[in-house]
């Protein structure tokens, strides 16, 4: 789904959203747009503005303050990702999410296929056997429509990516990640917007998204 899909659909419904969600569709809906508009090849940054977009789909203000405790890191964060697919997948009645991952499956493959987005492979040695585990793990829950399980290790995959451009791991445009940041670019640009959608359909379980980081409705400062 595009962004002038999503946001024709936001601007029809904005009005009875709840105000937190309508600020959270907004600034999802926002970044889509913008990783839309990235040029040909640009695909780190398209990368990056969707996974911005997914941030602002899950993230909570409770979630903020926790990161800034030192012992919180990429564990509890996938751990808050899982939570979030678990809900989506809940709503995901008509299992849109799965057939994606089932069209996808090749786009599935090539991601858990490289080891250079696997996270242990950076830590040295005897990472292969959790690689080997991680892939077979993979094609199971793809067989068994564990729709949260195969979405929860794509995304896993795409956050070592993410650390890998955000923390100045990767060269702009370099030729030694090109293919990863393609494929990551192309399935968040497919799942994102599906989220987001689903998300929309369903306002009045808006509680259950808690509450978006740095909001306008709490002291002076936001956006």
């Amino acid at each position: 789904m595009s962004h002038r899909e999503l946001q024709l659909l936001y601007e029809q419904r904005a009005e009875s959203f709840p105000d937190l969600l309508r600020l959270r569709m907004r600034r999802a809906i926002s970044w889509i747009d913008r990783a839309e508009r990235c040029e040909d090849g640009d695909t780190d940054s398209r990368f990056i503005f969707l996974w911005i977009a997914l941030n602002v789909a899950y993230a909570t203000e409770d979630q903020r303050r926790r990161r800034q405790v030192p012992e919180v890191g990429a564990a509890t964060e996938m751990g808050l990702v899982r939570a979030f697919l678990d809900l989506i997948v809940d709503l995901d009645q008509e299992e849109a999410l799965f057939a994606q991952l089932r069209e996808n499956y090749a786009a599935i493959q090539l991601l858990i296929d490289n080891q250079y987005i696997f996270n242990h492979y950076w830590d040295g040695a005897n990472w292969k056997p959790a690689f080997e585990r991680d892939k077979q793990n993979t094609l199971r829950a793809l067989n068994e429509g564990a729709t949260a399980e195969v979405l929860e290790i794509v995304l896993r995959r795409l956050y070592t990516l993410r650390n890998q451009l955000l923390h100045g791991g990767s060269t702009w445009k370099g030729s030694k990640n090109r293919r990863q940041v393609e494929d990551g670019a192309a399935m968040l640009g497919s799942l994102v917007p599906r989220f987001v959608l689903l998300m929309m359909n369903h306002p009045h379980l808006h509680q259950q998204w808690g509450t978006p980081p740095y909001h306008p409705y709490q002291g002076a400062a936001g956006r």
